[in-house]
């Protein structure tokens, strides 16, 4: 019978136990490229994450789809520490799959989504890490026009912390594909207000403080009134 680890146990240089994750997010880097590597973050039972790769060139047993929101049983895989200027988890390491991994679907074992949701104090007052991917749900109040990559596109999004008193603001720029699904949505929506989640967003820093929130291409998502606690206690503020 397998004995399953956490993610947070996991040790590099030595023989990985099993581990049982869900696909918190994939999309395939470096962006452009003809020959990209598949990047997952994946997320276990206790709400850890970590990101992982499957090279390119590697081919898994039996063909699986590693689809988004699926969870998996992996065993031989190799753990090597993180690196990188931006990471999208606060794991120390990073996994990378192998011709010899072994994956197997299986039923989800939680229904944790795995959207983590920064303070905009914390955010605003320069606490929050820029070398970590964070996410941020609240209300999207304006979207400029969509503007050459140079100048991107500026948005804001706010989150009331005194209910129906004030509101903070957190400005935010998006290129590329990601722009356009956000102005295609606010343009076509008649919500009074849209509720929105940023997922896996990286913060920009200049002047020695915070500057805004920006995606990463292929890795960052924007999800429009998601049912999640953090959007229902935010509509019924």
């Amino acid at each position: 019978m397998l004995t399953y680890a956490c993610l947070t146990a996991l040790v590099p240089g030595k023989k990985q136990p099993a581990i049982r994750v869900k696909i918190v997010r994939t999309w395939m880097s470096p962006f452009g490229s003809i020959r990209p590597n598949t990047c997952m973050v994946f997320g276990d039972e206790k709400g850890s994450m970590i990101e992982t790769t499957l090279p390119w060139g590697v081919v898994l047993p039996y063909e699986i789809n590693l689809d988004e929101g699926d969870w998996f049983e992996i065993l031989d895989f190799k753990l090597i520490h993180a690196s990188g200027l931006i990471r999208t988890t606060r794991s120390k390491y990073h996994i990378n799959l192998t011709h010899d991994s072994v994956v197997t679907k299986i039923q989800p074992i939680t229904e944790c989504n795995f959207l983590f949701c920064a303070s905009y104090k914390t955010l605003l007052r320069g606490l929050s890490h820029p070398k970590f991917c964070i996410g941020l749900c609240g209300a999207l109040v304006e979207v400029g026009d969509i503007q050459d990559f140079s100048v991107a596109q500026a948005n804001q999004f706010n989150q009331g912390f005194q209910p129906r008193i004030r509101f903070t603001q957190v400005k935010c720029v998006v290129y590329g594909d990601l722009a356009e699904k956000l102005y295609e949505y606010w343009s076509s929506t008649t919500a009074n207000v849209v509720v929105c989640v940023l997922k896996l967003w990286r913060i920009e820093w200049g002047n020695g403080r915070f500057r805004c929130l920006t995606n990463i291409e292929g890795c960052s998502d924007i999800l429009f009134d998601p049912e999640i606690p953090e959007i229902n206690y935010f509509q019924s503020m």
